[in-house]
């Protein structure tokens, strides 16, 4: 199947759509996560003492437990049992806790 395209169109469209998903304000998710978690320094310390320890950890979504491998500047690195990894940002945690 072939589609033929014209190159404006498509950048049109493109621009249309980061409009819709940013919110006609461009993107800014660094500040917006900054305004979300005003306590990111604290959160970070909390983590750091669980670092290379077995956690769970609480979301909106549930709760995902594994080793701490990593605390970012605003994210946490988790690796589960099954070898997944997961990457969480400090907004979306609700608890910690040693497993």
């Amino acid at each position: 199947m072939w589609l033929s395209v014209n190159e404006k169109e498509l950048k049109e469209f493109f621009e249309g759509l980061k409009k819709l998903v940013w919110n006609n304000d461009g993107p800014k998710p660094a500040e917006e996560n900054r305004r979300s978690c005003p306590v990111e320094p604290e959160i970070r310390q909390v983590l750091l003492r669980y670092l290379n320890q077995d956690v769970e950890i609480g979301t909106e979504a549930g709760s995902i437990a594994g080793v701490l491998q990593a605390v970012g500047a605003d994210y946490v690195q988790l690796l589960e049992a099954g070898g997944s990894v997961v990457i969480l940002s400090f907004t979306q945690i609700n608890f910690v806790q040693s497993v």
